[in-house]
This record gives structure tokens, C-alpha cells and sequence, in this order.
């Protein structure tokens, strides 16, 4: 790892290696919460939206006493939490009546009657409730994630934060990818039960009724190949993800920030004030702005504002903890120096082995 590869690169995990042992308790917190903040939209309005809120706020470690009270919170939201997303995760799939997937066909119809559509309906059932299931399970997940933030900040809250939020990506995936599935199940029965009503041959319409289950499960990537190509994508996704949020905390890893107390103007500090309180990123050049008014002319700032940084494609994610912000704020906490690597070990060669005769006798010691 080097200072272009820092600056530029989406390993997260190397970038991680490199700097894991310098990160202050506040610095592990900020990056928790930026990754608990990507479960939002899964976080009903309550508790667990107030606690990511809390955990981003922290100007300093939550004290001991403050973090049990938030896990009393967290825990008895949770309940609620969980059967608000599988109410609203089962209106999504009404049409395709998740319920139905429970009842047995012997008790749905006569088992000499052949439905030619009935396939179809069976598979959007299915899907339908396994969509409910597991997106009621995600949530129960996104829970957890919320919850480690109120644990001892460290790198075993980051790395145990980082898979229940990965966790319930996934898992709200998987149950997405169920719920269309499930539509697309019913619309397609529909359209087959039309066609196939005045078939003679029902065991064929049947079979074609199959087929289509086969080839929308197929195509919807349920299968073990798609299943490992979507997993290695996913994996991906989480590297460049966290490759962000350790630029926006950290900033640059290799030489710390500069930045002259003169820039810090009144309109300057209210103007980062009121980005960091509503989340109010897209204010950043507004920000660059200011400090140009200010006379600031560090390129590195005035870039990470305009979004404009050498080398990188996309724009930043400003998360709370940017370390722009901070700076302006007082609150940046520049990274210790690295401690220097062992000296490698002299690598032996063969004469070495040659004229290795192991230890000295005593008397040998006394010739």
C-alpha cells in the first residue's frame, strides 16, 4: 500500500490493514456508523434511527453508562421494528398471497383436478413468503449491526459491525430478488390460466407452466454459479464501499492534512457546523467557497469539497467524520506515525547449512 493507492484505489481491506492499529476509539465509532447508516432505509422511524443518529454524533466515545441505556432502547424497539418490515414486505407481495404457500394443494383443490397455471401460482406463493421471511430476518440483522455500535469501539466492533451490516445487505437482497420473483410468478400464471382455458391437453399446458418456473429461477439467479458470481460482485462492492468511508475519516494516510487556523472564518465554521448537524453534504462546494474567501489554498481540501480529488472516478461519500469538517471543527484526530517494520530476518544460505554444526560442547567452549 502507498500514498496513490490510498488516495485512489478501492481495497478496503488492504487500506484497512495499513492504518487498523492507529485509529482512535471515536475514529472505529465514525466508521461503524457510516456503514450502520446504509442500513437506513431498512430502520424504522424509533430507536434505531436514533441510535445510528447518536453514534454519528459523538464528538468522543459514548460513556459506559449512556451506551447501556441506547442497548435497552435498541432491544425493546426491535420487536417493532421487525414486524413493521414484515407487514410492509408482505403488502409488496399481496397479489402473489404469501399464505397460501402454508396450505397444502391436497387441501386447495381436488387432487385428480389439473390446474395447468397451478406451477406458476405455487412458485409466486413460495417466493412470496420466503420474500416476508427474509426480510423480516434482515431487519432482526440491521438491528444487531445498530446494536455493536454501542459496544467498546474497536477494531472488534468495526470488523463484527462491518458483517452484521453486510449481512443484512445480503439478506435484504435475497429477499427482494423473491419478491419480484414472486410478481413475476403471478403475473405469469395469470397470463397461462388464460391461455391454457380452453386447452384440451392440460398436462402439457401443465408442463409448460413447469418449464417457465424452471426458466425464471434460472434466470433470477438462483442457481450456484449465479449465486458465487453475485457473491463474488457483492464482496467487491464492500471493499470500494469501505475504501470510501476510510478517505472521508482518515483523510490521507501518508501525510496529515494542512490546514492554517486563519481559515477557520465564522462563516466558514457555521457553514461546516450546519453540513455536519442535517447532513447537508451537497453544501460542500459551498464550503470550498467559503474557504477560498478565507484564503485557503490546500488543494487537497478545496477538492475533497468540490469533489474533484486526483485520480478518483466517483464522487466522494460524505459520511459524518469527513475529515474536512472535522478539521474546521477542532475535532480531526491525525493519525500516530506507523510504527517501523521488523527488520527481516537474514535469510540463510547454503554454506550457512553447510557449516552448521549446532551447539558447542563444553569443552569445545573451553579449547
Amino acid at each position: 500500500m502507498n500514498e496513490t493507492k490510498w488516495l485512489t484505489g478501492i481495497d478496503g481491506d488492504a487500506m484497512l490493514e495499513l492504518v487498523s492499529d492507529r485509529l482512535s476509539p471515536r475514529q472505529w465509532l465514525l466508521a461503524s456508523a457510516a456503514l450502520a447508516r446504509r442500513l437506513w432505509d431498512m430502520l424504522p422511524d424509533g430507536a434505531l434511527r436514533r441510535a445510528v443518529e447518536c453514534a454519528e454524533r459523538a464528538a468522543a466515545p459514548i460513556p459506559a453508562d449512556a451506551r447501556a441505556k441506547w442497548l435497552s432502547d435498541i432491544d425493546a424497539g426491535v420487536p417493532a421494528a421487525v414486524g413493521a418490515a414484515e407487514l410492509a414486505q408482505r403488502a409488496i407481495v399481496s397479489t402473489a398471497d404469501p399464505d397460501a404457500a402454508l396450505v397444502p394443494v391436497s387441501e386447495q383443490m381436488d387432487d385428480k383436478q389439473v390446474v395447468p397455471a397451478l406451477p406458476l401460482f405455487q412458485a409466486a406463493s413460495r417466493n412470496a413468503a420466503n420474500s416476508v421471511e427474509w426480510y423480516s430476518e434482515a431487519v432482526g440483522v440491521a438491528a444487531q449491526a445498530v446494536r455493536v455500535l454501542f459496544t467498546d469501539p474497536n477494531p472488534q466492533m468495526f470488523d463484527l459491525a462491518r458483517r452484521r451490516v453486510e449481512e443484512a445487505l445480503a439478506g435484504r437482497e435475497r429477499a427482494n430478488r423473491a419478491a419480484n420473483n414472486a410478481l413475476r410468478f403471478k403475473q405469469e400464471g395469470d397470463e397461462h390460466a388464460d391461455r391454457s382455458a380452453g386447452a384440451k391437453n392440460k398436462r402439457l399446458a401443465e408442463s409448460q407452466a413447469l418449464e417457465t418456473v424452471r426458466r425464471i429461477e434460472e434466470s433470477s439467479g438462483t442457481n450456484e454459479d449465479a449465486q458465487f458470481d453475485a457473491e463474488m460482485r457483492r464482496e467487491k462492492r464492500e471493499r470500494k464501499h469501505l475504501a470510501r468511508v476510510l478517505r472521508e475519516i482518515v483523510g490521507n494516510a501518508f501525510k496529515p492534512p494542512r490546514f492554517e487556523a486563519v481559515w477557520r472564518t465564522d462563516t466558514v465554521v457555521a457553514l461546516a457546523r450546519g453540513i455536519f448537524e442535517e447532513r447537508a453534504f451537497d453544501r460542500m462546494p459551498i464550503l470550498a467557497d467559503a474557504l477560498l474567501d478565507a484564503d485557503c489554498d490546500e488543494e487537497a481540501i478545496l477538492r475533497h469539497c468540490r469533489g474533484t480529488e486526483v485520480g478518483v472516478k466517483e464522487q466522494p461519500q460524505h459520511v459524518r467524520g469527513c475529515w474536512v469538517i472535522e478539521l474546521i471543527l477542532g475535532r480531526y484526530e491525525p493519525l500516530p506515525e506507523a510504527k517501523p517494520a521488523p527488520k527481516p530476518k537474514k535469510k540463510r544460505s547454503r554454506l550457512d547449512d553447510l557449516f552448521d554444526f549446532g551447539p558447542l560442547a563444553d569443552d569445545d567452549r573451553l579449547a
